[in-house]
């Protein structure tokens, strides 16, 4: 019995001697959304992959015209020439296929380096902030609650910020 009465003291009284823990939390999609760069990263992105997609639109609509035309002019065409109308269609259309796949994959890439030196910025942001305010954890990603004492985006964007 006194084992366990004194263990039930030292339980009490171990949180007042405990050390505090400075902890943070970053919503990383706030502090991605928020920044400068990528926002000139995006911008930079749509006007450069802007003229493809609008020609592939156009080459689109233009293989899309061509399928309507042989279809109204189906009866009129022999056979032969008929086939050499779908052929060509045909070919248009993988090559769209192709262009489209190449431009996808393209701006895919893109993406991925931009929001790679954005993710740099971010933990170098983090590193700074930790030593700076003494922090003991920080973390970020899938939290079902955080307070906001705890929330520390805007001073991880602020810090961002400034490294730019």
């Amino acid at each position: 019995m006194r084992i366990l009465t004194l263990f039930f003291i030292s339980l009490i009284l171990t949180p007042s001697y405990a050390e505090n823990i400075k902890i943070g939390y970053i919503d990383v999609d706030l502090v991605i959304n928020s920044l400068t760069k990528y926002q000139e990263d995006n911008e930079s992105l749509i006007l450069n992959f802007q003229p493809k997609k609008v020609q592939l639109l156009e080459l689109f609509n233009r293989i899309e015209l061509l399928k309507e035309n042989l279809n109204k002019s189906e009866e009129l065409l022999s056979k032969e020439n008929y086939n050499k109308e779908i052929e060509k269609i045909r070919i248009l259309e993988i090559g769209f296929q192709k262009e489209t796949e190449l431009w996808q994959s393209e701006l895919s890439n893109q993406k991925a380096d931009s929001l790679q030196k954005i993710e740099s910025l971010i933990n170098q942001a983090i590193k700074d902030l930790a030593i700076d305010e003494k922090y003991d954890l920080i973390l970020y990603q899938n939290a079902a609650f955080v307070s906001e004492e705890l929330n520390i985006s805007n001073k991880i964007i602020l810090e961002i910020e400034k490294l730019n």
